[in-house]
């Protein structure tokens, strides 16, 4: 693993306003046709995880790196667009995910119920709208917000959630984001820490835009809207340098606790080399449930 590093500097998509003035956002996956500006490209600087002291952790922030080692091989995940490959991650990874999550949180309440390949090969400047599909995505966001949170329970727990929402628990989307074959060198991902932000809630500081047409849907389930971070001047930005193999990022990427969710996204990272080769990752998303 290479040396860490003490910080990068690079860029991140954010919310950039619509182009008719209107508070939330939509795009038509089938005709390209949106009304949503295309990112705001803010300019960070990264704290590498490795060198802060203390260093984040899922108790205390939300999101936090450890060593994790997965019986998959690089081939292995890579075919998870094929009904064989995502039988195996579905039967084996999973049951991996689920013990590391465990573990983690703390919680014996953990259900993974989806993954993501990405493979991330874009340039800086390419942020439009129109050309993010349902690839990696340059653009800080959580997985899911106040509303859609409540509703994924709901489509997955049934009348368990019900029982859970009027009781008032907490409960999260935990994702697990590893590399595939080779230490992350283009397009880590980093977290938005907002600690330092006053009064910070989804309804502030997250934009909506809301699908139509969405091919997504047959993967992730239903859900009524995207949501997409606003840019704070008091957010502090954190990432692992060159990612392991041998290691996972564990994150809340939607948290009833907001203190706890941790907006997150791609970053183009500065020291990135021009041969660096393509990032190919995968992330696991499981409900977890702290009673």
């Amino acid at each position: 693993m290479a040396a860490a590093v003490a910080s990068t500097t690079g860029l991140i998509g954010m919310w950039n306003g619509t182009r008719d003035g209107k508070e939330e956002g939509y795009v038509d996956w089938t005709s390209g046709k949106t009304n949503v500006n295309n990112p705001k490209e803010v300019k960070i600087e990264v704290q590498d995880i490795r060198t802060l002291n203390p260093q984040p952790t899922f108790e205390t922030d939300g999101y936090g790196l450890v060593t994790h080692e997965s019986s998959l091989t690089p081939e292995q995940f890579l075919a998870g667009a094929t009904p064989e490959g995502k039988a195996l991650i579905e039967d084996v990874y999973f049951k991996e995910v689920a013990e590391l999550v465990k573990k983690v949180t703390g919680s014996q309440d953990v259900l993974p119920y989806v993954f993501r390949i990405r493979q991330n090969n874009m340039r800086p400047g390419t942020f439009s709208t129109e050309k993010l599909s349902h690839t990696a995505l340059p653009v800080a966001h959580v997985d899911r917000d106040d509303v859609t949170g409540e509703d994924g329970m709901r489509e997955l727990l049934s009348d368990r959630a019900e029982e859970l929402l009027k009781k008032g628990v907490r409960y999260a989307q935990v994702n697990v984001w590893r590399t595939i074959g080779e230490p992350i060198q283009r397009w880590p991902l980093c977290f938005i820490n907002h600690r330092d932000v006053p009064n910070w809630t989804y309804a502030t500081h997250m934009a909506r835009v809301f699908p139509k047409n969405d091919p997504r849907v047959a993967i992730r389930g239903e859900k009524s809207h995207d949501s997409v971070l606003k840019h704070d001047p008091n957010y502090k930005y954190h990432y692992a340098s060159a990612l392991d193999v041998n290691e996972a990022l564990v994150f809340s990427s939607f948290d009833s606790d907001i203190k706890k969710v941790i907006p997150h996204g791609a970053f183009w990272d500065d020291s990135s080399l021009e041969d660096a080769p393509i990032r190919r990752s995968i992330e696991v998303r499981c409900w977890v449930v702290f009673e």
